[in-house]
């Protein structure tokens, strides 16, 4: 009963309408007073603070303002116009401009929310512009966003890894796999649509218009070639590559590009300095959260109420905690999600023998989805709100988008190697 109150107040505060990271700290707080009168709550300030003081989690905060510098700093208009010549004769051509041009922007970001502010800005407008149905636009684009948390550097990833004690570096590696597979499989759905509705491509393939267009975008696609091969070469930890990432794209938008001014660079931190701050207070609230489970045993009790329920067999735990996943991702971001989820779960996984590299990859493709699932689809109100579309209007085109999704989910799932392909274990 004492277990059923912790999570019973955090979702009670969470409709109220109160911040994640207050549920969090509000809900741990009210259960310490209640049933664990020995202690004071100011355990809580205190777990909230060790819940920070960690070096990886450095990575967090200079990931985040390293995707504001990119997006302020001419970095993400410049791969959208590769992209765009690369595939753009297709048919859809510039559906699939937003998918390669998102790829991409995922590959220096790390965040969902980031490659659809960053991509979307520029490509949903030319998409309409070009014909194209403007809620089909926004469904896609507010999609493609979900590349970001999943392929490097991936601040989820990062997240999972502390929480869950394991390797950045393979954390990292394991997002390749899920990200490229829901990129394919919404590359095929997007083909598909574009044929159905007529949507065509624009002009014909042009060499010298692609090699035109990696010169004028070589430094912006510099950026994952330095940040990914510093880290698996072993010249810098994920930490310092954050702290790299940020740095280079500073110099890019200043020196090379120029987009980017000094005049400018306090609007550009402070938007930075609020995300990150956002952030990370729900990280130090959740390890709040996260000592009072450990404390109480909710986990271990946890752990023996999913051996019960799948009757030892880790295919039907595996599915259980997908859909318990889905349906949290439709009320909380990511990143409550896996700070909260991961003390819980993990444990469990390790029971059945599921690797945790592999876990971690169920965990982060299953709160990418959430990503665009009404009602608080991060990825579907941004790209509504770029498109200047009524979010219900947006939902009717993501349906099909949402389906895909969740089959590429379902693969990685229970298809291990998908995630640990490139991890080798």
């Amino acid at each position: 009963m004492a277990s059923l109150f912790l999570f019973v107040s955090f979702f009670a505060l969470l409709f109220l309408g109160a911040p994640i990271a207050l549920c969090l700290g509000a809900s741990s707080v009210m259960y310490i007073y209640l049933f664990m009168p020995r202690l004071s709550p100011l355990i809580v300030a205190q777990q909230m603070l060790a819940g920070v003081d960690k070096f990886t989690l450095m990575a967090v905060p200079f990931f985040v303002m390293a995707g504001v510098l990119m997006e302020f700093g001419g970095i993400s208009k410049r791969i959208i116009a590769f992209a765009k010549s690369l595939v753009g004769h297709f048919t859809g051509g510039l559906a699939l401009a937003v998918i390669v041009a998102s790829v991409f922007f995922a590959a220096m970001t790390g965040s969902g929310v980031a490659a659809t502010a960053a991509v979307g800005g520029i490509m949903i407008p030319s998409m309409v512009k070009s014909g194209y149905d403007e809620d089909f636009s926004c469904a896609l684009q507010a999609t493609a966003g979900i590349f970001g948390p999943l392929i490097p550097p991936s601040i989820a990833m990062v997240l999972y890894a502390i929480a869950a004690n394991q390797s950045v570096g393979d954390m990292l590696l394991a997002g390749v796999g899920p990200g490229l597979l829901q990129a394919t499989l919404v590359a095929l759905l997007a083909i598909w649509v574009c044929r159905k509705k007529g949507f065509r491509g624009e002009g014909h393939f042009s060499f010298k218009n692609v090699l035109d267009n990696f010169k004028e975008s070589f430094w912006a696609l510099m950026s994952p070639v330095i940040i990914l091969g510093g880290i698996y070469s072993g010249v810098f930890t994920p930490t310092e590559a954050a702290a790299v990432s940020c740095f280079y794209s500073l110099l890019v938008g200043l020196f090379i590009y120029k987009e980017l001014t000094f005049k400018s660079m306090f609007s550009v931190l402070a938007r930075a300095m609020v995300s990150s701050a956002g952030i990370m207070f729900i990280v130090a609230a959740s390890g709040a959260f996260a000592w009072v489970l450990t404390r109480e045993r909710i986990a271990l009790k946890a752990t023996q109420f999913f051996l019960s329920l799948s009757g030892g067999n880790p295919y039907v735990f595996l599915f259980v905690a997908v859909i318990i996943l889905l349906i949290a991702g439709c009320f909380i971001d990511s990143v409550p999600i896996v700070t909260i989820f991961t003390p819980i779960f993990a444990p469990v996984a390790v029971k059945f023998g599921i690797s945790l590299v592999h876990f971690g990859a169920i965990m982060i493709s299953s709160t990418c989805v959430g990503l665009i699932t009404p009602p608080v689809g991060l990825n579907l109100f941004m790209s509504a709100s770029i498109g200047n579309r009524p979010v219900h209007a947006v939902i009717k085109e993501i349906k099909a988008f949402i389906v895909v999704t969740i089959i590429g989910l379902l693969m990685v799932t229970y298809i291990p190697g998908i995630a640990t392909f490139f991890v080798g274990k």
